[in-house]
């Protein structure tokens, strides 16, 4: 069952767009700024505890959950696709396949689509591909397989700042892509029709999970 607590902002570390990286009560936590809106030194908050307790690796920050130093935020979104459905932090996010002139095209066009099973597969799909096609549009399509918002990816981050990868798509309830899907299969064809993959590089976002049971993997 999830824990939270309050807590006071005392730094904010670095910032970018979808994504705030703070301490509270000087521990890390991260705040979804798409979802919640921006935190400043100072603001008390509400914070998601539970990766932190459970003493998770990559996962153990502290997820601000709402800022309790304003009373209302919203942001206008472009449609009414609503993504994280039925939680209390579910957002409208518009989806590629209902905006204004999409088309949606007859199939992929022989387009390449390379799989990936794990977030960091992702960043080796697209070093290579930059190596022996330099010219070529990669776009990466991020499932709901593993985390849900795109803005959490530090190897997708460092990927567009290299040029490496030229738009995202999220599909599912993953959110936060340059493009917003239903689908997977709506997804790839987003990635050609509205984005102009020449190459569409699929995979989970980080935080994957394992049991030990036979097929307990995502």
């Amino acid at each position: 069952m999830p824990s939270f607590r309050t807590a006071l902002v005392t730094r904010v570390r670095s910032e970018r767009t979808g994504l705030q990286r703070v301490e509270v009560d000087g521990q890390p936590a991260f705040v979804l700024t798409e979802l919640i809106g921006p935190v400043a030194v100072g603001d008390r908050v509400v914070v998601n505890t539970t990766a932190v307790e459970l003493g998770l690796g990559t996962g153990g920050w502290h997820v601000v959950h709402w800022n309790l130093s304003r009373e209302t935020w919203s942001r206008p979104g472009p449609g009414t696709v609503m993504k994280l459905r039925y939680s209390s932090l579910q957002t409208e996010v518009g989806a590629s396949e209902e905006a204004s002139g999409y088309q949606a095209p007859d199939g992929l066009g022989g387009t390449p689509v390379v799989a990936c099973a794990l977030h960091s597969q992702v960043a080796c799909v697209a070093a290579v591909l930059a190596q022996v096609s330099p010219a070529t549009r990669a776009v990466y399509v991020m499932t709901d397989a593993a985390a849900l918002p795109l803005a959490v990816s530090d190897l997708v981050a460092d990927l567009r700042a290299a040029d490496l990868l030229a738009a995202t798509v999220t599909c599912g309830q993953a959110f936060g892509g340059d493009h917003e899907a239903v689908t997977l299969h709506s997804a790839l064809e987003v990635a050609v029709a509205a984005a102009g993959a020449q190459v569409v590089i699929v995979g989970p976002g980080p935080g994957g999970v394992g049991t030990s049971s036979r097929l307990g993997f995502g």
